[in-house]
């Protein structure tokens, strides 16, 4: 009898293994053909269904069948580990961060212990050169600090150096050093990873260096500073010591203008991709400022349910990782979207293809 089950059990194991899983061949491009591709649209995730499961996953589904998929509900921001082959996931209404695992075809959240703040707002996402991971958390106006194998450690307090309003906060793997921006001092505050104060950017104005609302930061390649202002639609660049360079953009609907600035990314050639989630678009600038390149329109899903790559329905986080993958929050349709920038340097390997 027990040779009889586990010959069956065997069939339903190889079938599992070896059946094939449904791909869309269409690839998507932007800039369109003939013009050479400089971005690629990838896959979107909005559940566990969305990741893809080893044969032994396969293998029990087929025997007790699958539970109740764990969805995305609110999401918020968005942080890429390549090495580690997942991707994290604030959301509001979960008050959780997710965790899109790839390399264990699990989907699941950072456990926060009993004690440690609740994550009522959890917001920015950030990761430093020893893998440790640092959640904003904006009403509590704190961040906790999880480790590398994702285990809560502490948790720091950002009222302790007058930020009571925080709306993003990046880590400057290089020099060990946080950045958070601030929408009641309207200040950039720079801390370093106990959170001690090191020096602030900015203050409430409309002149050079100065913000009105400061929403999204990022760091480029040689340490400086960018800066998205919401409220006065613009993007500000300050060099590696905080001192302001240039800044470029206005208020409009016209390509290359903003209106509602809500988060900003770099990739590897330095070019800055700026969220508009009013216009639910991606626009694309040099350091110069000048257009580079527009990326997807509005689209919600929930009207026919098809996937439309790059359509969104309010874009409000992005991150490009180490490889150049980009990945964006589209909230009102619950999901991550996950693009693949090609630099120079890529398209001269692949000899221009």
């Amino acid at each position: 009898m027990f040779k009889i089950i586990h010959v069956l059990l065997l069939c339903v194991f190889c079938a599992a293994c070896s059946a094939p899983q449904k791909k869309s061949t269409d690839r998507f491009f932007w800039p369109p053909p003939p013009d050479v591709a400089r971005i690629e649209w990838l896959k979107s995730y909005s559940s566990q269904l969305d990741i893809e499961k080893n044969p032994y996953q396969l293998f029990w589904d087929s025997i007790a069948g699958q539970d109740a998929p764990k969805s995305l509900l609110k999401p918020v921001e968005v942080k890429s580990l390549p090495e580690m082959n997942k991707f994290l996931v604030s959301d509001m209404t979960r008050g959780e961060i997710v965790v899109f695992d790839l390399a264990t075809h699990e989907m699941r959240t950072l456990e926060i212990p009993g004690g440690a703040p609740t994550l009522y707002l959890p917001l920015s996402i950030a990761v430093d050169i020893n893998g440790f991971i640092y959640v904003l958390e904006r009403r509590s106006a704190s961040v906790l600090v999880f480790n590398a194998l994702e285990k809560y450690q502490r948790t720091i307090s950002l009222k302790s150096v007058e930020v009571s309003s925080p709306t993003s906060m990046i880590i400057d793997k290089k020099n060990s050093l946080m950045y958070v921006s601030d929408a009641a001092t309207r200040k950039v505050v720079i801390t370093d990873l106990q959170g001690t104060f090191v020096k602030s950017i900015g203050g409430l104005g409309e002149g050079d260096g100065q913000f009105n609302l400061p929403v999204a930061m990022s760091l480029d390649s040689r340490g400086n500073l960018i800066v998205a202002d919401a409220f006065a639609a613009n993007i500000q660049l300050f060099d590696a010591n905080g001192n302001f360079v240039r800044k470029f953009g206005e208020r409009g609907d016209s390509a290359g203008s903003f209106q509602l600035i809500k988060s900003i990314a770099v990739d590897s050639s330095d070019n800055i991709y700026v969220v508009d989630g009013r216009a639910h678009n991606i626009t694309i600038f040099n350091q110069q400022g000048e257009l580079l390149l527009v990326l997807g329109a509005f689209y919600a899903v929930s009207e026919n349910g098809k996937r439309a790559p790059g359509g969104f329905s309010l874009p409000i986080g992005i991150d490009i990782d180490s490889t150049d993958k980009i990945y964006v929050v589209d909230q009102l349709n619950t999901r991550v979207q996950v693009f693949q920038y090609f630099s120079d340097e890529y398209l001269k390997r692949q000899g221009g293809n």
